[in-house]
């Protein structure tokens, strides 16, 4: 199957049943494309801020993995490894709760604005070359997080091939993706809500739903612990009133109203929230799927 997007690229349906670019660019290009993107995004004196509901969020994310992560592991080292580290937040919640934590990206600009005491433990570096000069390091830790890097690499099959063959068969992997192609936005495509604005290569290479990543991560050799899927934003655009997509200006209402709520839940019960994001993850309705696993015995 293959779904025509520009002149330039089209998307063909993997084996494993997820979307991907063809053809794809190669690392230079890619290469190029980010630091042209970071260097437009860093010009000048403009820092990024957020609000106290922001941060606070940030930190649910932390709260909910480690949470995620103690039912279904005791961890020996207390040893974190967050490939695609980004601006830090969600080491630093795991280091605040005594963990050993290693960040790694191929820029340390948001670390540096939002999270620099962490500097001492980053590693500026691309993921794929790291994981292929540190293979046997990776055996140490017990998370690993994958969060929204899966769908900007070239190779994600590779990529996940190498680390589950150097990882402890008792560490898990915490994958997070956009959750793309879902029966939900196919839904609001068909009511013309909105229009496949997901696409957007060479920004993003893959795209996966809960069907394609969970055939992935079984096609590759792990066991699904958990797949969890966030707040449902894309609903506001079933609603003329509230529709982003038509109207940008919206689109801040919206991101404020999906932190707010989120913080909510954390605070009612994060072991509930736990259970209603799994629920929503089978129900497809969620921007963003997290999927925790481990190596298959």
């Amino acid at each position: 199957m293959k779904k025509i997007i520009n002149q330039k690229f089209s998307l063909v349906k993997n084996p494993t049943g997820f979307y991907e670019v063809n053809p794809k660019p190669t690392m230079i290009e890619l290469s190029e494309h980010y630091a042209k993107k970071y260097y437009q995004q860093n010009h000048g004196s403009y820092s990024h801020t957020y609000s106290g509901e922001e941060l606070r969020y940030f930190k649910v994310c932390g709260r909910l993995a480690l949470k995620t992560l103690l039912r279904f592991s005791t961890p020996k080292n207390k040893k974190l490894l967050d490939l695609g580290c980004g601006e830090g937040f969600f080491s630093d919640l795991f280091f605040k709760e005594g963990w050993k934590v290693n960040l790694v990206d191929f820029s340390d600009d948001g670390l540096k604005r939002h999270n620099p005491s962490l500097l001492e433990n980053f590693l500026q570096s691309d993921l794929v070359a790291y994981l292929d000069n540190e293979k046997e390091r990776l055996k140490v830790f017990d998370l690993i997080n994958l969060d929204n890097v899966l769908e900007h690499v070239i190779d994600p099959i590779k990529l996940l091939g190498t680390i589950k063959s150097n990882m402890s068969s008792d560490a898990i992997l915490r994958i997070q993706v956009p959750n793309d192609f879902s029966s939900f936005q196919n839904l609001l495509k068909n009511l013309k809500y909105t229009e496949e604005t997901w696409v957007c290569p060479p920004e993003h290479l893959s795209y996966f739903n809960a069907n394609s990543l969970k055939s992935l991560i079984d096609n590759q050799g792990f066991d699904l612990l958990s797949l969890q899927a966030d707040f449902p934003i894309e609903q506001f655009l079933i609603n003329e009133h509230s529709n982003y997509w038509r109207d940008r200006k919206l689109g801040k209402g919206a991101h404020l109203t999906r932190i707010t709520v989120t913080n909510y839940l954390a605070e009612k019960s994060l072991d509930r929230m736990i259970d209603y994001q799994e629920a929503a993850a089978d129900l497809e309705f969620g921007r963003t799927l997290t999927a925790y696993v481990r190596v298959a015995s």
